[in-house]
């Protein structure tokens, strides 16, 4: 057993020098990657942006906007004033086949919280009362109450 593990910790010359120069190199690269950030530095173009700015503006402008309408005229109260996506939402959701996308846009529910909605369902099986929405997140009153409005449960089809 003891001539077996010299056998494989024994170098010849030739092979030691190989080593070392390996190491060397390995060294040297490891070293240059350490300090790129001293040497090499990133070009900022105003100008490029500029145009990419008003290229990009230009671009929203030109397409269509779909304003969301609530049928019980309170948009507010629907949807988040930071929701970007214009298209129209419906008057009525289904908690146990909307997507967390459509979740989401409404207000009072975040990504985490419209995540943990679509997680309960698959888990445990579909919403029987608006109420359980408490079990995954303590919702203010106010907020609640406009979620009562505009969700409903309805079996999956």
């Amino acid at each position: 057993m003891k001539k077996e593990f010299k056998s494989y910790t024994s170098f010849t010359r030739a092979e030691r020098i190989g080593l070392l120069c390996l190491c060397a190199l390995l060294i040297i690269l490891i070293s240059i990657r350490a300090s790129m950030h001293l040497w090499v530095q990133t070009v900022y173009d105003k100008e490029k942006e500029k145009t990419l700015v008003a290229a990009w503006e230009n671009f929203k402008s030109s397409q269509p906007v779909i304003k969301a309408v609530d049928t019980n005229g309170s948009a507010n109260d629907y949807q988040d004033a930071y929701d970007d996506n214009e298209t129209p939402l419906p008057s009525i959701i289904n908690v146990n086949t909307a997507d967390s996308a459509t979740l989401v846009r409404l207000k009072g529910i975040g990504p985490v919280t419209a995540g943990k909605i679509v997680a309960r369902r698959k888990s445990i099986g579909p919403f029987t009362s608006i109420d359980q929405l408490l079990e995954i997140r303590k919702f203010p009153d106010g907020t609640f109450k406009i979620l009562k409005q505009h969700l409903v449960v309805k079996d999956a089809e």
